[in-house]
């Protein structure tokens, strides 16, 4: 048994890790038939499940409305990444989508297959039951208990953009949550907010506002997609999808109206970007943002940064501007990176040169990956994968020792957080220390203290 200091999440979903216990699980599914007989039946007037990845299917191939339009009620199915979904016939119908419906720009989807990318998700998500006050903060629950289990009782969260719901609506859901006691973890809000939305925030006054453990914090954007889904932006196309560059959300003139929108009010950014063509559209925004309206202590971030150039990173440095970064990511991609980016792949996931470099956090992106911090670690320091360990070591060289691990971990994560103190401990079954490292993966939380008070036992 060993105490360390509480882990620190500094880019998650905490609505989306409860609402996501609640929808049909399709994480370890091997195939379309497989995907089918998890969904055929379930009893709900939209069926919606999340996690499939075509890259663990025996089809070896992205399902299509074709392969669930035998099921009689609408149907959703987003990809594990969360930048791609897949609906029948019955759910484009339901949507009012024909042949002749106009693509947008930030996103795409196809009639024909049903798959829907980056922005178009937005009418999906505008076609789905929308959750109640009481529904929000079951979830709010349900998350609380995932996070103090896994030892992180601080976090930064983007939940404003998880349901099509107002967002004052979800601050008084967590704030009621708070006062009835059922939430512990504190919370700062990655403010995901489209242009008007965002006026209408700022003009409220919840610019830094602070509620007891839940306060607003940067603005939250996403400039592309996912790497795995082949909508990440890049400079050049992917390898194994020739004429295909990836998704752009935003122009570049609309992505400076957010951040500078932000930074004339005293609001930092952090911007989803995986691409090195999003990274590059980002930078841009945020420098001169930083020019246009110079602000103390700026913490300006780049969120994932897979593919993420030294040239970029060095740029990161002499800008002061951060990174958020996933090693967990490694678990998954593994299997697609050099295929997407061949040689590319060689200056790709760079985790260990940021924080060389700039100031680096580690967050699990939950629930797209496991919010289990001692799998984050193990991949941090290994570069190996959990789940494909066949696979040798992702770029060696950017490997973290522990103690550099812990750093990104929890003291380098309060920046994220707006929180200046490693207050919160856990209790590991192991010392973390002098077990081998290949031990670290399975490392338990046995308690979990905040503000010196037991908020978590495991159960013998």
């Amino acid at each position: 048994m060993l105490q360390i200091p509480a882990f620190i999440d500094s880019h998650l979903h905490f609505l989306g890790l409860g609402y996501y216990d609640e929808i049909v699980n399709l994480n370890n599914a091997l195939s379309i038939g497989e995907i089918y007989n998890l969904v055929e039946n379930i009893d709900s007037e939209i069926v919606y499940g999340r996690g499939f990845n075509q890259e663990n299917l025996i089809d070896q191939r992205m399902p299509t409305k074709n392969d669930f339009n035998k099921i009689n009620k609408p149907l959703v199915l987003l990809r594990v990444c969360g930048h791609v979904a897949v609906v029948n016939q019955a759910m484009l119908d339901l949507m009012g989508f024909t042949k002749s419906t106009k693509q947008i720009n930030g996103g795409s989807f196809n009639y024909d297959t049903g798959l829907f990318t980056e922005r178009t998700l937005d009418y999906i998500y505008q076609a789905l039951p929308k959750p109640t006050k009481e529904d929000i903060k079951r979830y709010a629950m349900k998350a609380n208990r995932r996070l103090l289990e896994n030892g992180i009782t601080k976090i930064a969260s983007d939940d404003f953009s998880t349901f099509n719901l107002p967002y004052e609506l979800i601050v008084e859901a967590i704030n009621e949550a708070y006062e009835e006691n059922l939430i512990d973890v504190e919370i700062t809000e990655q403010v995901n907010l489209p242009i008007d939305k965002l006026k209408d925030f700022i003009n409220k006054g919840y610019v830094n506002k602070r509620f007891n453990n839940f306060r607003m914090g940067p603005l939250k954007i996403l400039a592309d997609g996912s790497l795995g889904g082949r909508t990440a932006a890049l400079k050049k196309e992917y390898s194994d999808d020739s004429n295909n560059l990836g998704i752009l959300t935003y122009t570049d003139i609309e992505l400076y109206e957010l951040v500078g929108l932000a930074s004339k009010n005293d609001m930092d950014t952090v911007i989803h970007a995986i691409g090195d063509r999003a990274c590059e559209q980002a930078l841009k925004a945020i420098i001169k943002a930083q020019k246009k309206y110079p602000r103390k202590t700026p913490c300006n971030a780049i969120i994932h940064a897979q593919v993420t150039s030294k040239s970029q990173i060095d740029l990161m440095r002499k800008n002061n501007i951060s990174a958020i970064v996933q090693p967990i990511f490694i678990n998954t991609d593994i299997k697609i990176v050099n295929e997407r980016l061949s040689e590319r792949s060689k200056e790709s996931y760079l985790f260990k040169t940021m924080y060389n470099n700039i100031q680096l956090g580690f967050s699990t992106d939950s629930p797209v990956e496991t919010v289990n911090p001692f799998h984050n670690l193990y991949c941090a320091i290994t570069r190996n994968s959990i789940d494909n360990p066949m696979y040798k070591p992702f770029n060696e060289l950017e490997r973290f020792s522990l103690e550099e691990a812990l750093d990104a971990y929890t003291y380098n994560n309060l920046r994220f957080v707006y929180s200046n103190s490693l207050d919160d401990y856990i209790e590991i079954d192991q010392d973390i220390f002098k077990t081998d490292t290949s031990n670290i993966k399975d490392i338990i939380v046995l308690k979990t203290f905040k503000n010196n008070k037991l908020v978590y036992k495991r159960e013998n």
